[in-house]
Formats: C-alpha cells, sequence, structure tokens
C-alpha cells in the first residue's frame, strides 16, 4: 500500500454556533471565559437529510435522536435491504454474462443517458435563433446560460429537436452535463417531450435529489454548486469539488414542489429553522433561475451594488424583443451567471429540457 485515504468514513454535520442560537442557551457549549464564545453539537440527522447520508458513500454518521426522529433507522434498514437485492440481481446478470462469453457490463439508470451525459436546454429558447444551455464559462468556476451549439448548427435543427438527440462534436464549449449519482428514494424518467419526469419517493417529496457534474474541460467531474451560505434567493451557481451536501444535490419538478422541468435544491430543515418565518416558505425550495426577468419582487433578497456604472443590463433597455406571452426573450441574459431564485417566481424560475447526445 502506498496511499493513505485520510478518511474515517463517518458523516458528520455540525450545527449552528451556540451563541448564535435563538432565545436560551445550552451553557454547557458555552465554557470559555468569554461566555459570547461558543462550541457546537453535531446536527440530529432528519428524514429530509437521508439523501446526503445515501450519497456520501460514509459507514458511519452521527447523530440520531429515536425520540425526535424515530423513523429515520427504519427507512435506513429499508433501502440497505434493497440495496442487498440489487446487488444479488446484478451478481446474477454479470454471472450470466461471464457464461455466454459476452462483455460484463450492468444496466444503466434512464438519467445517466448510457453514460454520454445529457445537453440540459432552457425550454423557453428551443425555437429561437441561438438556443441556450446550462454551461461552464470558457475561464473560471461560473455556470451560465450560453450557446448550446456551434453557430452553423441551429439552422440545421429540426423542428422538435428537443425530443431526439443531439450530436456531442456539434455542441459550443462546456455545456456537457452527468446527471447522478442520484438518491434511490422516488424514480426519474425523460418523457417523450425531453422533459425529466419526476416521480416522489417514500419519504422524499422532491424525489430523487441528484449531483450535476460538468463533463468536459480542465474541471470535468466538479459538481454544481450553490454555495453553503447562501440560504435565500441570489446564490451563484458554480463548479465546485465535490463533497456531497445539500447545495450540490438538485431535484427536479413535476409540477408540486416546483415547476414541471425546472431545477432546484431544497433546504434542510435544520437550515430551513434558522430563517426567520416570513423566509422559511419562500427559500424552502431554490430554482435555478436568472434575476431580472421574474415576477416577484427581487429586492427582498438582492443587494443592491454601490456602483457609479450606470450602464444598463441587455434586458433593462425600452423595445427589447419578447415571446408572443410578453415575457422578454431569455437571450437577452446570454452570458449571465445561473442563480437561485424562488420556485413561485414565474419568469425568474427557468424549466429545461434534457437532451441525450449521438456519438459518432
Amino acid at each position: 500500500c502506498s496511499t493513505l485515504h485520510n478518511d474515517n468514513l463517518l458523516h458528520l454535520q455540525f450545527d449552528r454556533w451556540e451563541n448564535e442560537a435563538d432565545g436560551t442557551r445550552d451553557q454547557r457549549k458555552c465554557v470559555m471565559r468569554d461566555r459570547n464564545h461558543c462550541g457546537r453539537s453535531p446536527m440530529t440527522l432528519t428524514v429530509d437529510y437521508l439523501p446526503v447520508l445515501e450519497l456520501s458513500g460514509d459507514l458511519f454518521a452521527r447523530k440520531f435522536d429515536d425520540i425526535a426522529v424515530p423513523e429515520i433507522k427504519g427507512h435506513i434498514d429499508e433501502r440497505r435491504r434493497k440495496e442487498e437485492e440489487r446487488f444479488v440481481r446484478e451478481a446474477k446478470i454479470i454471472e450470466e454474462q461471464k457464461k455466454n462469453g459476452t462483455e460484463v457490463s450492468l444496466p444503466l439508470e434512464e438519467y445517466e443517458f448510457q453514460g454520454e451525459g445529457v445537453l440540459i436546454v432552457a425550454k423557453e429558447t428551443v425555437e429561437d435563433e441561438e438556443p441556450l444551455c446550462l454551461g461552464l464559462a470558457s475561464s473560471g468556476n461560473q455556470v451560465m446560460l450560453q450557446p448550446c451549439f456551434k453557430d452553423d448548427v441551429p439552422p440545421t435543427l429540426s423542428s422538435d429537436w428537443q425530443m431526439g438527440a443531439v450530436i456531442i462534436e456539434e455542441i459550443e464549449g462546456l455545456n456537457r452535463w452527468d446527471i447522478g449519482p442520484c438518491s434511490s428514494d422516488g424514480e426519474l424518467k425523460r418523457n417523450e417531450t425531453g422533459e425529466l419526469d419526476m416521480f416522489p419517493g417514500v419519504y422524499t417529496p422532491s424525489g430523487p435529489k441528484c449531483m450535476l457534474k460538468i463533463g468536459d474541460g480542465p474541471r470535468a467531474g466538479r459538481c454544481a454548486d450553490t454555495d453553503s451560505a447562501a440560504t435565500k434567493p441570489g446564490g451563484l451557481l458554480n463548479i465546485f469539488p465535490c463533497y456531497t451536501r445539500w447545495h450540490q444535490l438538485f431535484s427536479f419538478g413535476n409540477g408540486d414542489i416546483a415547476p414541471k422541468g425546472a431545477i432546484h435544491t431544497s433546504l434542510p430543515s435544520q437550515v430551513i429553522k434558522k430563517l426567520k418565518p416570513r423566509e422559511r416558505a419562500r427559500n424552502e425550495h431554490l430554482c435555478l433561475g436568472v434575476i431580472g426577468r421574474g415576477d416577484a419582487d427581487e429586492s427582498q433578497w438582492l443587494e443592491e451594488e454601490d456602483s457609479e456604472d450606470e450602464e444598463l443590463w441587455p434586458w433593462e433597455h425600452e423595445d427589447v424583443p419578447v415571446y408572443e406571452n410578453g415575457r422578454k426573450k431569455l437571450g437577452l441574459w446570454k452570458g449571465q451567471q445561473i442563480q437561485t431564485t424562488p420556485c413561485s417566481n414565474v419568469g425568474g424560475a427557468l424549466e429545461w429540457y434534457f437532451v441525450p447526445f449521438i456519438v459518432e
């Protein structure tokens, strides 16, 4: 053995510092001479945190409270039972393939798109002269709205092209994404229109939670990340090394929690309880979108920049192009970094198609 893996396989998520607690403090955590210099304890794991536990790859976790959250261990035992059944099925498949002399391979999940990745296309732009996709900037870590294809490709696209597949050599820049791994509670299936249908699980109303990994370039394999400190709308989407926390796990809307086709994060209950009551409903589920386009009053969460630069954003000019419904064309936001916005913010929260690749 020549490599040391410094990992005790223990999943541990700390709660807030005791001096930041509302109301009465637990003085057992404030033993320093400065009584405002307090410690903190591991967070009590709740059912909505199970997808994080599942995807962490850790063998141990703390802390559990059988009185406060009695059902969580039952869900873990049930998932382990299903995993054992899956291992037995896969072992039989491998044994049969070896027996027949065929190449050993296991079936992929539908959301894995045959292992070739997927193009994530903004729905409103599929018929535009320049369709826009979720993509990584040519330099830096910013995830942006950028052209899906090379300049000569859009005129050659057939109608309803998003329902089929596209040639990987025709995409522009770093637009290829890998979805997964995903948590197992619930189900995802791509439908005939190009959307991902989400089916809720037993304990996860928002269905499977998945990592979104950039597929190409020097940052290939890194995860989309909405910033752990951004518990309110306006959090910027970046690429960051994967380490399995809630702000790197995304769900897909089915018209209930989030609009159908939307991509969103969900704040854990332990984070939500720290928010002000009026912010909890608005911030619980945050969708990927853009600023300056939605119906919501974004001044409630966006900080005004103190700048002498009076230049307007492209969408702030008069007589800008609009769609038939009167909404400003999304092309005005080309090159803008994706931000989180309330999933109820119509026009600001974007909806997406998921288009697989043809590899020639």
